[in-house]
């Protein structure tokens, strides 16, 4: 996962107009997380509107999410603001852009905003949902500052320099994704 996350990285700075190794010294200690998720079947115990997971951003530079072909499933939000589900297509990832990507590129690309919904209720399925999500976190002490190639009009960028490692402990101390808050001891 390292290994196609380094290489989305340098397809990430070519379109940026950076040079393709641009990122490598930033993602070469990565903080990076490997989760398997499992989404168990809640039958007809679903309150409305519940989600099996509410709506979020991740934290990193970008996630890999290799989904299961259950029913219910991952959904992101569009730029006219309705969900929208991601097929499943057969060998094949499904990839978000993270907060610190929005952050490296000043809002040009924007953190995936997305959810997963349960399965309708006529769902002919007692299985769980699996997803493997690999969660890209660039290097402890990787600057995320605005990219030369991004500065806005006036040269500046939207957001103060902050560390990957900073940013990360940032998040664990402010919100859950499932919701609620959290204190780290």
């Amino acid at each position: 996962m390292s290994d196609l996350a380094r290489s989305l990285m340098r397809i990430f700075a070519l379109s940026l107009k950076l040079d393709e190794h641009f990122f490598d010294d930033k993602i070469d200690k990565e903080i990076s997380m490997l989760r398997t998720l499992s989404y168990p079947n809640m039958g007809t115990n679903i309150e409305a509107g519940q989600m099996r997971a509410g709506a979020h951003t991740d934290y990193g530079s970008l996630t890999i999410v290799k989904p299961d072909n259950s029913p219910g499933g991952l959904q992101v939000c569009n730029q006219n603001g309705e969900w929208v589900s991601v097929p499943y297509v057969e060998g094949s990832f499904a990839v978000n852009i993270g907060d610190l990507m929005m952050r490296w590129t000043n809002d040009q690309w924007i953190s995936t905003l997305h959810r997963v919904v349960n399965p309708p209720l006529d769902a002919k399925t007692a299985e769980p949902r699996q997803s493997i999500v690999f969660f890209h976190q660039p290097n402890y002490d990787a600057m995320i500052e605005c990219l030369p190639s991004c500065l806005d009009e006036a040269g500046k960028g939207k957001y103060p320099a902050v560390s990957s490692g900073d940013h990360l402990k940032s998040k664990f101390v402010k919100q859950t994704t499932f919701g609620g808050t959290q204190e780290v001891a």
